[in-house]
């Protein structure tokens, strides 16, 4: 009799473990939704190009700065500034209003006449937030003038990058 009180045991459990085992597989399921908004792409324009003005050498070097959002330039050494128009470079960036943003630009450029160059060191606001999809902001720098540095109209560019943050 024990044996078949085993037999009825282990039969009894292995009906309810199938039982269990199918509502275990019982499975409910739920809709779930998903949904984007892709913002409008950053886009950049300039307002205003870099100006230094008129400059005049001498036989000492020094510098000619423009400081981010100015309209006049801070000469040292032996420089001289002689009017015309200074101003720094101006720019309008428009995206999704709210969203922050950066801006690269190069640490060092070229300005040349022909054969000569002078290093043009550059400063800027290195980041902003889109008010109402809209934003500005400025880049000034230093200019390196030589000695005797040779007369000429000197010009460069550079690239300035806007990226959402």
């Amino acid at each position: 009799m024990v044996i078949k009180t085993n037999k009825f045991s282990v039969m009894g459990a292995a009906v309810a473990a199938m039982l269990f085992a199918g509502q275990a597989q019982a499975a409910n399921t739920v809709t779930t939704s998903a949904s984007v908004e892709i913002a409008a792409p950053i886009a950049i324009t300039q307002d205003a190009a870099l100006a230094f003005g008129n400059l005049g050498p001498s036989g000492t070097s020094g510098t000619a700065t423009v400081a981010p959002g100015a309209s006049s330039v801070s000469v040292t050494g032996g420089v001289t500034e002689l009017g015309g128009t200074v101003t720094s470079a101006a720019y309008t960036v428009t995206g999704a209003s709210g969203a922050d943003y950066s801006v690269s630009i190069p640490t060092d450029i070229s300005l040349t006449s022909g054969g000569n160059s002078m290093t043009l060191t550059l400063s800027e606001n290195s980041s902003g937030t889109l008010t109402g999809g809209t934003d500005t902001f400025s880049v000034g720098g230093s200019l390196a003038i030589g000695a005797n540095q040779a007369a000429g109209s000197y010009a460069g560019t550079f690239g300035v990058t806007v990226n959402y943050q």
